[in-house]
């Protein structure tokens, strides 16, 4: 069996060698003519998957070690018979990590108080149930908006409209990207959404570029400077526009998601389904890595903030994006971008680390235990 292979799929020859010949390409420029023969193809987001790379190929199945699906063709994999896996859900937890290090720094930086805020999330599926999950568990308002969740009827849960999230003190995004149907998000939120934005808004982007209309953004940036605007994805990948780059308060290159355990769960996850789809021995592989095993220290000073200096010492979000925002002021191309990506596949999540209790009041140990902090 002939496997091809994005290269910077996490684990990759350790969970796919034993299967058969692997051969890994670069995900930006594979073409239709490295497909020869193959049976099996895995990719990450930044390839397109459609009849123009598959066309002629005896490829059966394709994997995406994402939770996105917006660069895949699945009604043409589903016409052709080719089996196709996501790895939905597996960087979950990790989006949220970077949404409670965006909070951090407004609340560190602009007097945010979270317990006193409520929290809009539309999307309400993995990543923004998971994080209304943990906001709840730390007794804050969440406004969940869910058209497509609302339409299923789950009776233990409450949907609100796009309208009332939008009125919340945060508003982070978290919808797949669908430019057609009756849910489609592309330029869900325009001109008119983001001018409805209440004083003082968060605005957290965290999903796929094209769901905020950038040029509508730049617009009402340019109006209100009250507005906290933390973006991760980008129309433009992997060349996002400079200027609003520049403009938004926190910028990172699509690494939301990106986490030693997040890129560990989604091999798996494609590994488990290969190995489903053509009937091989699907027996987890244990991490040799006696790092993916460890909890890091993080040294603390006590204070009222020692909660949220611990978040940012966890991800320090404002280097990288005052990193990010150099290299696009200084013309960088798509390849620096990849660059900023790749060098974050070995960021830990929350719960890899450890903290002392001693420097930290209860209430600050019972919120990093909330985000999932352990304590030595």
């Amino acid at each position: 069996m002939k496997i091809l292979a994005d290269s910077n799929i996490l684990a990759v020859e350790e969970r796919f060698s034993r299967h058969g010949e692997l051969h890994l390409f670069d995900g930006r420029s594979v073409s239709r003519a490295d497909l020869l023969n193959a049976d099996a193809l895995l990719v990450r987001s930044i390839t397109r998957v459609d009849e123009h790379l598959l066309a002629g190929s005896k490829i059966r199945f394709v994997g995406t070690a994402t939770s996105g699906t917006d660069h895949i063709d699945t009604k043409f994999l589903k016409e052709e018979g080719i089996r196709f896996a996501d790895a939905k859900g597996s960087n979950a937890n990790a989006v949220v990590d970077y949404c409670f290090a965006a909070l951090a720094v407004a609340a560190r930086g602009k007097g945010f108080s979270l317990t006193e805020s409520r929290v809009g999330i539309v999307g309400a599926g993995a990543v923004g149930g998971l994080l209304a999950t943990k906001l709840e568990r730390l007794g804050v308002e969440t406004l969940c908006c869910d058209p497509i969740l609302a339409e299923r009827g789950d009776p233990t849960q409450s949907y609100f409209s796009l309208e009332a999230a939008l009125q919340c003190d945060v508003v982070s995004l978290h919808v797949p990207y669908a430019v057609e149907g009756p849910h489609a998000t592309h330029r869900l939120i325009a001109y008119e959404q983001l001018r409805s934005l209440g004083a003082n808004a968060i605005l957290i982007n965290a999903c796929r570029g094209g769901v905020v209309d950038e040029a509508a953004l730049l617009q009402v940036l340019a109006e209100r400077e009250d507005i906290v605007s933390v973006f991760d994805v980008w129309e433009g990948e992997p060349k996002p526009d400079a200027e609003l780059v520049r403009a938004v308060t926190l910028a990172t290159p699509h690494i939301a998601g990106y986490s030693r355990e997040a890129k560990s769960n989604a091999t798996e996850l494609l590994a488990r389904a290969f190995a489903s789809h053509f009937g091989l021995d699907g027996a987890t592989v244990e991490a040799t890595d006696s790092e993916s095993q460890s909890r890091f220290n993080i040294e603390l000073e006590p204070g009222a903030d020692a909660h949220w200096e611990t978040l940012l010492s966890a991800f320090p979000i404002e280097k990288l994006s005052s990193s990010f925002k150099d290299s696009v002021r200084q013309g960088a191309s798509a390849q620096a971008f990849d660059n900023f990506r790749k060098d974050l596949l070995q960021r830990r999540e929350f719960s890899s680390y450890k903290i002392e209790k001693k420097p930290l009041s209860t209430e600050q140990q019972q919120f990093l235990g909330a985000l999932g902090f352990g304590f030595s």
